[in-house]
């Protein structure tokens, strides 16, 4: 795993951020005022409230977000349903500034990160009401180690919302947003990604092939002129490193010439 941590790590997170952030000050900092910069995965703020909606958690319920990044879906769905949430990263970088930033928005009470490795899950068996885990299994080896925590750690009737980009027809085009190479990047195909779960003993109530979404918002942003502001920009290169213009780029290429997909996968935990 010391590859992720290596390409995701970065210093000076929170400070590059809060001078990215309009009017930021502490004391006063709300959640929504970070939703343009770290809600980093595919679709970004579109994705999260789509997939949020899909679980629909109460107040009363705790959720797991597996490799949380910065903190951003998981500051989502405490300020928006109530929930507390427990976010997991191996990158100690994105665990200290999802902590900071989460302190900074008033939401410490509600939402935890903790540095781990999602193969082995500091929590007790059927701890959960509902995990989520936005594409973070491309750079996942074990995919089968991470469901089957996934699953130990979810109480029955459990849902689990994971999406992840898998091949479809030929090989991507590199450097992509998570991997500079195919040696970093564990990309496998959409019925092998369904079968894991099986395996592990979830049902797969659905799986939603978000491709055409993904390609659908890149071509309206481009046709309207849309491009990230220099703030944006500056909170997607803390994640996604150097010239994630031309990963993101790469990745859209991949999916609008069928090389591969995007999925979501909705699974839950039998009673």
């Amino acid at each position: 795993m010391s590859n992720v941590t290596s390409h995701y790590g970065s210093g000076g997170i929170v400070e590059r951020i809060l001078s990215a952030v309009p009017d930021a000050r502490a004391g006063s900092l709300a959640a929504k005022q970070l939703y343009p910069f770290d809600q980093l995965h595919g679709r970004e703020l579109i994705a999260t409230q789509e997939h949020a909606a899909r679980l629909a958690p109460s107040a009363g319920d705790r959720v797991l977000d597996i490799g949380s990044g910065i903190g951003g879906p998981a500051r989502f769905l405490a300020e928006t349903y109530g929930c507390s949430v427990d976010g997991v990263d191996l990158t100690q970088a994105f665990v200290e500034a999802s902590r900071r930033l989460t302190e900074l928005c008033g939401l410490g009470d509600k939402v935890r990160f903790h540095e781990a490795d999602a193969t082995r899950l500091p929590f007790a068996d059927d701890t959960f009401d509902a995990a989520i885990c936005f594409y973070v299994g491309m750079n996942i080896a074990d995919k089968a180690a991470v469901i089957g925590q996934a699953w130990r750690v979810l109480k029955p009737k459990a849902r689990l919302v994971w999406t992840e980009a898998v091949l479809a027809d030929g090989e991507p085009y590199y450097p992509l947003p998570w991997a500079v190479s195919s040696a970093a990047s564990h990309l496998v195909d959409g019925e092998t990604l369904k079968a894991v779960f099986a395996s592990a003993g979830f049902r797969v109530d659905d799986v939603i092939d978000e491709t055409g979404d993904h390609v659908e918002l890149a071509l309206k942003r481009a046709n309207s002129s849309i491009v990230p502001s220099p703030a944006q920009q500056q909170a997607n290169e803390i994640v996604l490193g150097a010239e994630f213009v031309h990963r993101r780029k790469n990745y859209i290429s991949s999916l609008s010439e069928g090389k591969l997909a995007s999925l979501a996968v909705i699974a839950s935990k039998p009673a």
